[in-house]
């Protein structure tokens, strides 16, 4: 893998990893629902939408993260004769 190919699978991932992560905490929150039964949000019932998105997020974030380490561990070979 070329220098400029593996630093831009690293910015990349490292990128979707990051809004996957943060999607992710977002739909934990919830910080738009509100319920009569509960103070504060993060109490009230997710949606199923809700909780599709959320598992989609979170998917995103581990196989973003995955390629990540993987990108940041593999190094190009050398062909010395």
């Amino acid at each position: 893998m070329a220098d400029r190919h593996r630093h831009w699978l690293i910015v990349v991932s490292a990128v979707t990893a990051a809004v996957g992560a943060i999607v992710t905490v977002v739909y934990f929150f919830q910080p738009w629902r509100s319920c009569d039964d509960e103070d504060t949000s993060a109490g009230c019932a997710m949606l199923p939408a809700d909780a599709n998105v959320m598992l989609i997020a979170i998917l995103v974030a581990l196989s973003a993260a995955s390629v990540l380490v993987i990108s940041l561990l593999t190094k190009e070979k050398t062909h010395s004769r």
